[in-house]
This record gives structure tokens, C-alpha cells and sequence, in this order.
């Protein structure tokens, strides 16, 4: 059963790549599970990791190295905060696999929702809808 916090390999579908109407990631990358609703379907909303460092502009989260460690990346990585794909449990079709690579601690777990909370309110977090 997934749970939030859960780190996951998935094609992720960046907002740059969706403009562009592509459909689905170029490549399978670490996601986080951050987000999973209980509506029927549920919904899972993944927000993507990357080892390259961000641009300023991004709403990010550097990675610090035992949740690296914790969940098997490289480090340095950074969890990117202003987009997220946003799929349905039964469309799930671009995972590697549903079985979590790792998990973030919950204190992780908590800068995330404070970040991700402080750029919903100034609308800066982008969904990619997943269909």
C-alpha cells in the first residue's frame, strides 16, 4: 500500500513538456508520493527529484544526504516543490514499478507540506494532470 513519503521510479510528465503537449515522461525518474486522497479513485500526487541542481525560480527542497541515503539517490538531490503529476490509482501506467525504492523520514515529510502549503497560497504550484 502506498503512503506519502514513499519514493517511487516513475515517467514523470514536467508542466514545460505537457505545454508542449507531450503525454508521457521522457524519463523514469524518482518521484515522492506526497499527496494520496481517499476519493474513489484515489489520487496520487508525485512530486519529482532531481540530482541537477534548480534554477533560483524553483520552489525546491535540497535533499539532505541520509534521506539520500534513506531512499537510495544520489547526493546531492533536490525535490523540485512548483509542479507535481497528478495521476489515479487505477490510470497508473507510467511507474517502473509500485513498489516503494525508499521512504522519506516524517520530518521530511513535514518541511515538504510547509513549503508546498506556503506556494499554494501564493499560486505557485503547477498540476500536471495525468490521463
Amino acid at each position: 500500500m502506498l503512503k506519502p513519503g514513499d519514493v517511487l521510479r516513475y515517467y514523470y510528465l514536467w508542466a514545460r513538456q505537457a505545454d508542449d503537449r507531450e503525454e508521457s515522461g521522457r524519463k523514469a525518474r524518482p518521484v515522492c508520493l506526497v499527496v494520496k486522497t481517499t476519493a474513489d479513485p484515489a489520487s496520487l500526487f508525485l512530486f519529482p527529484l532531481t540530482s541537477q541542481r534548480p534554477d533560483r525560480s524553483r520552489i525546491h527542497l535540497a535533499v539532505s544526504e541520509i534521506e539520500c541515503r534513506r531512499v537510495g539517490l544520489d547526493f546531492p538531490s533536490w525535490l523540485i516543490l512548483d509542479e507535481y503529476n497528478r495521476v489515479d490509482v487505477g490510470q497508473a501506467y507510467d511507474f517502473i514499478s509500485t513498489e516503494p525504492i525508499g521512504a522519506f523520514s516524517p520530518a521530511f515529510l513535514r518541511k515538504v507540506a510547509i513549503l508546498i502549503k506556503e506556494a499554494s497560497t501564493k499560486r505557485r504550484v503547477r498540476a500536471v494532470l495525468r490521463t
